[in-house]
């Protein structure tokens, strides 16, 4: 389930020369959703930037996500799914990723190392199976969580497509594509904004996201059918 919810975009800084100054976030920067489904309040979800950190000569992103079960849902369907997502901050891809997922009977513990070189690795650890595998990859991936802010530093425009590598559970890598596909109006707890809608390409059940089109380019609404259902997040609270 966590896969699915791309629960799933200004930012000054100070000094001219700093790599993050195109960005449209900064570190402190905390997203509130409420998730639904089928229109009945399930859960919570907390997008958060929570430092910058020098590792090998880069500065880092620590991007985190929490993803809860919340009211009724929960008696029936616990859920606490959490990611670290440790991102270059030149170019929005991780580098390590730590991804924790307790749905019911379903607990999944996975760390990502991501490094580049002559060629691209990604050395995986499966804590709950104790297994550690190196695999070699075209292209840098992305988690499901970096995914969120690597669009929203996007230029986005109705018609263009990005095709992305994506690090899925528990612990392989597929080929998505995005198109922009239009621009609509985004309901949140905050009020309605016009958004670009980001829709996946070929596949049966998309993931939508519509993102404003101020200069945050803030996730407002996310919608995605389940096996539960069609599920949603909308922004409840911006703090920054």
């Amino acid at each position: 389930m966590l896969k699915n919810i791309l629960i799933i975009f200004t930012v000054v800084f100070l000094l001219a020369n700093s790599p993050s100054l195109a960005h449209p976030f900064r570190v402190g920067e905390k997203l509130s959703y409420t998730i639904k489904l089928m229109g009945i309040p399930a859960g919570e979800q907390i997008l958060e930037i929570k430092d910058i950190i020098e590792e090998d000569t880069r500065s880092l992103y620590v991007l985190s996500s929490t993803v809860r079960s919340t009211g009724i849902v929960s008696l029936f369907f616990q859920m606490e799914d959490k990611i670290e997502s440790h991102v270059d901050v030149k170019t929005l891809y991780p580098r390590f990723v730590r991804i924790k997922i307790k749905e019911n009977s379903r607990v999944e513990d996975i760390e990502v190392k991501i490094e580049e070189g002559d060629s691209i690795k990604a050395t995986l650890y499966d804590k709950k199976r104790e297994r550690e595998w190196i695999e070699k990859i075209a292209s840098t991936p992305l988690d499901i969580l970096s995914l969120v802010y690597w669009i929203r530093n996007q230029e986005l425009e109705v018609g263009k497509k990005f095709d992305v590598l994506l690090l899925d559970i528990p612990g392989s890598f597929k080929e998505i594509q995005f198109e922009v596909s239009g621009v609509e109006k985004a309901y949140t707890y905050l009020g309605t904004f016009p958004a670009f809608v980001c829709k996946q390409l070929e596949t049966d059940n998309p993931i939508r996201v519509w993102i404003s089109q101020d200069e945050r380019r803030l996730p407002l609404y996310i919608q995605v059918t389940t096996s539960f259902g069609l599920l949603t997040a909308i922004l409840r609270d911006v703090q920054s």
